[in-house]
């Protein structure tokens, strides 16, 4: 025994002797020299030691420099301890291992080696790997803790080089094993370069390949990826803070299966710009908080589970110009150039049946953007900012594989002014749902620099409301509900200083447009305080005419084309109501500009259907210059083939010296007063217009004559006397008819021509007018008389009278009394007179001379033989020749001839005043022309003037 315990003693003093004299001395010298030989580099410890007793081995304040001799690594301890444990458990085991106070410092060098890469033994001095005989050797640590001081990262590759560090990072493990079957508590630390921190802790069964535990990541600062990611970036990351933590379990001992459960995901005060403001400017993106929570994964059951996904306090600007949008090129713009040593075209793996995941499920119950805004300049909206704030947004209930209705949901502002809202339930699907909106105060004006070019014209006031809901198939909309409004409209041609249009309400209710069935129906349109304005330039177009500026030319066919359909549209619009509208006339293309206001509008248009036979009717009423009533009445088929209409439109009372630039344009009169009334009534049957059109026109009295190229070649104040009765009232039926297919029929132009044609005709013919107005089929403008007579006969008093009667109705005309000559047969005439006087002052009696018996025939003789030319042959000619004779020879002189004309006129005017009555101011007597060509007749001819 005492032998055995000498023997013991002995090899524990030489174990001692060896540990102290070889061993230790050898691992204090040995390192240095083997390092410095084989990489050329200087290792520098403080101290090695064995500790024989608990078979410890340490290292205490280790440094191996670069080879330029910066610090590249140093630990301050590092301390390994063989547990004698080793002897009776299966594999090794370890007491503990320990690292303090770890410093390293990893390079990428400029040509992409690392500082490290000269310890690193190339493939050609790499001896044969060993086969593996598959298992997992035998290992227990019963305590491990890595404590490092700092782990630096650089990389000198890039154009601007590229550092950051991690501090405190802490490993520590207990009965780390992969013999145990029991897991074993674990727990990482560590901290970034700006704060942030992971700790990582759970238990770990490496014999069971399974592990649980806890990871939280808070406050790591993101810019240090970002300058990491910068080369390949556009943007700067000014400031960000990432915060995750995760409940998980792993299991790989068959299939590599995990679970997460009660993770969350944060991001805060993110702060994205450009590198450049100058290249881009205005155009940021920040984020107070980005969080996703409540995440659960089973890699098992194959679903993923989000409770909720929140943006809060998303903030964007930006702006876009042309085909430049600021965002796109802050995020997808040319990026800079490639770090040294990366490959610039890097192929994407292929996508295979074995890394797709088809039977994956996942639900997010609920995602929010809330306390949003946007801040964003274009060239689509006046003014070209858009302040959008605040921006609320819901979407809940989304499922992979896509499946169910989503609510969701949108509230937003818009500069203060235009509100928008949107709810509703989509299944993402199949992309059909209900979505309701709502838009409240969004000004049209906004959308000018949206209008097209050849529309010379803006919005300059008008806001927005509509309240509605969509319905949606395939994400199409099928039909779309609608009520809204425009009010406070207003809208202004170009360069003009008066509104074109403005309107205080627009309103439409129950509007539906179905767009399968291709219908629309609206129930109410309310158009209140309308107020239009046509105006005629002096170039004379019209202000709307000058609204489109482009010529379409051959884009028609093409956009018949495109609005060909199958099944053509039809529209229902069973009320239209019009109040207190006003339309402003204007026409600058007279000499005198001309103004009128048709206001106080009021009625409806009931019934507006494209089905085949409805009927549609008009009841408008106003008033011209707020005194003379307007009304517009009737139905109409605009819809059917071909359409069918019955409209009357009447105007009451219009001051017709309103109309003087027409009048004095047109007619070469200047108007002093009169009133207008207008009853004109149309109905159409296919495609042929009948127009019985009443013009009434009371006291009119023209005033000064104007000098005008475009005035009818008519006596216009003759006619309108013809035209105007006792009461001063012109009453006319001016009836048109056309065929509305005939490109050369206008409706305006047929009713001017037809009043023209009215006029021409009463000038023309003015006593045929006055014949009617008494019945009569006489020929009242011609009074005949006997040869060389100025006695009225009884026919031509009858006449005179008829005359007399229609001139009491037209008493704004006076007759102008010319006496005709037959002059041949006057003559004769008078030389018969003559011849009958002076055989009754020779003594012959009337009774003789009526009868032509022998003393007339003696008589006759006698006179026959003492005429010059006489042969005295008398015996050969019969009294008749000879009475034919002597009257031939009787002179005539042209002024008695005169005489017998005027005594004719003063014959009819005696009649007309002292006989018929008529004012002796209303017939005057015109000096007759012998040589005039009208003398055709024996006779007195009446003539008009007023």
């Amino acid at each position: 025994m005492r032998s055995i315990i000498r023997a013991l003693a002995i090899f524990y003093i030489v174990y001692l002797a060896i540990v102290v004299l070889v061993i230790t001395p050898a691992l204090n010298l040995l390192p240095p020299r083997i390092v410095q030989q084989t990489f050329g580099r200087q290792l520098h410890t403080e101290m090695v030691l064995f500790n024989p007793f608990t078979l410890a081995l340490e290292v205490r304040q280790a440094q191996l420099p670069e080879l330029t001799g910066e610090r590249f690594f140093a630990v301050d301890k590092a301390i390994i301890n063989l547990s004698l444990e080793s002897l009776w458990r299966e594999g090794w085991v370890l007491d503990e291992v320990k690292v303090q106070g770890l410093y390293v410092h990893v390079i990428r060098l400029p040509d992409g080696e690392f500082n490290f890469s000269d310890m690193i033994a190339s493939e050609q001095d790499d001896p044969p790997a060993a086969e593996a005989d598959g298992g997992i050797p035998g290992l227990t640590i019963h305590d491990f803790d890595f404590r490092s001081q700092t782990i630096i990262i650089s990389d000198k590759t890039r154009e601007t080089p590229y550092t950051t560090h991690w501090d405190g990072l802490v490993i520590h493990v207990l009965d780390l094993s992969t013999v145990i079957e029991e897991g074993r508590p674990y727990r990482i630390d560590v901290y970034g370069e700006a704060g942030g921190s992971l700790h990582w802790e759970g238990e770990l069964s490496v014999p069971n390949a399974r592990g649980k535990g806890s990871l939280v990541l808070k406050n790591l600062d993101l810019t240090t990826a970002w300058r990491f990611a910068e080369p390949w970036v556009q943007f700067e990351l000014k400031n960000g803070r990432l915060n995750a933590e995760a409940q998980y379990q792993l299991d790989w001992n068959d299939v590599f299966t995990y679970e997460l459960s009660g993770a969350r995901l944060n991001l805060s005060g993110i702060d994205i710009a450009p590198k450049t403001s100058v290249e881009l400017p205005d155009t940021t993106l920040g984020l107070k908080d980005f969080t996703i929570d409540g995440i659960a994964v089973d890699s098992q059951a194959q679903h993923a589970a989000i409770d909720s996904v929140t943006v809060d306090g998303l903030a964007v600007s930006g702006w876009s110009e042309g085909s430049r949008v600021s965002l796109a090129e802050l995020f997808t713009g040319e990026t800079a150039a490639e770090p040294a040593g990366q490959e610039e075209d890097q192929e994407e793996p292929e996508s295979t049946a074995e890394n797709t995941d088809s039977d994956w499920t996942a639900d997010i119950k609920t995602t929010r953007l809330q306390n949003s805004s946007l801040h964003w300049r274009s060239e689509f909206t006046d003014p070209p900012v858009l302040e959008v704030t605040p921006i609320e947004a819901t979407i809940a209930d989304v499922k992979w594989p896509l499946s169910g209705d989503s609510q969701l949901s949108l509230n937003l502002m818009a500069n203060q002014q235009a509100k928008i809202a949107i709810d509703g339930a989509l299944a993402l699907a199949n992309g059909d749902g209900s979505i309701g909106y709502k838009l409240e105060g969004l000004p049209l004006s906004w959308f000018n620099p949206n209008l097209p070019a050849a529309l010379k014209a803006k919005f300059t006031g008008g806001g927005v409301q509509i309240d509605g809901e969509v319905t949606l198939a395939g994400y199409a909309p099928t039909t779309v509900h609608l009520n809204g409004a425009v009010r406070g409209f207003s809208a202004r041609v170009e360069d003009a200083e008066t509104v074109l249009t403005t309107w205080d309400t627009v309103r439409w209710e129950e509007l539906e447009v179905n767009l399968e069935q291709h219908s629309v129906t609206m129930e109410k349109l309310s158009i209140n305080k309308f107020s239009g304005r046509i105006h005629i330039r002096e170039d004379g177009s019209i202000n709307a005419q000058n609204i489109w500026k482009e010529e379409v030319g051959d884009k028609v066919e093409e956009i018949v084309e495109d609005l060909s359909l199958d099944k053509p549209w039809s529209v229902r619009i069973p009320t239209i109501l019009i109040t207190d509208s006003a339309v402003d006339f204007m026409d600058q293309s007279l000499p005198i500009n001309f103004r009128t206001v048709i206001s106080d509008l009021n009625g409806d248009i009931l019934g507006i259907d494209t089905a085949p036979g409805t009927e549609a009717t008009v009841d408008i009423k106003g008033s011209v210059d707020g005194y003379a009533p307007v009304a517009l009445k009737g139905s109409a088929q605009p819809f059917s083939a071909p359409p069918a209409l019955g409209l009357s439109l009447t105007f009451d009372g219009v001051d017709l010296a309103l109309l003087t630039p027409y009048s004095s344009t047109y007619a070469g009169y200047a108007i002093d007063r009169g009133l207008l009334t207008l009853h004109l009534r149309y109905a159409m049957q296919d495609n042929h217009l009948e127009g019985d059109n009443k013009v009434l026109i009371n006291q009119l009295k023209l005033g000064d004559k104007v000098d005008s190229d475009k005035a009818m070649d008519i006596p216009l104040k003759l006619g309108l006397a013809l035209l105007t009765d006792a009461n001063g009232v012109i009453d006319l039926q001016v009836p048109v008819s056309g065929n509305v297919d005939d490109p050369e029929f206008k409706v305006g132009g047929v009713i001017f021509k037809a009043f023209v044609n009215i006029l021409t005709k009463a000038v023309t013919a003015p006593f045929s007018l006055l014949a009617n107005l008494v019945g009569s089929e006489d020929d009242l403008q011609r009074m005949t008389f006997a040869s060389g007579s100025a006695e009225l006969d009884e026919a031509s008093k009858t006449k005179l009278g008829q005359l007399t009667s229609a001139l009491t109705q037209r008493p704004g005309l006076t007759l102008v009394l010319t006496g005709r000559l037959n002059v041949p047969a006057d003559r004769e005439g008078l030389q018969k007179n003559i011849l009958q006087e002076q055989l009754i002052a020779a003594g012959l009696s009337p009774d003789k001379l009526a009868s032509k018996e022998s003393a007339w025939e003696k008589a006759i003789a006698a006179r026959y033989k003492s005429l010059p030319a006489s042969t005295g042959q008398s015996a050969d000619l019969s009294s008749h020749e000879m009475y034919r004779q002597v009257v031939q020879s009787i002179e005539v002189s042209d002024a008695r001839l005169i005489d017998l004309a005027q005594q004719r006129t003063i014959a009819v005017k005696n009649y007309l005043v002292n006989d018929a009555q008529l004012p002796d101011d209303r017939a005057v007597v015109e000096k007759t022309d012998l040589d005039d060509k009208a003398n055709m007749f024996s006779g007195v001819e009446l003539s008009m003037e007023n």
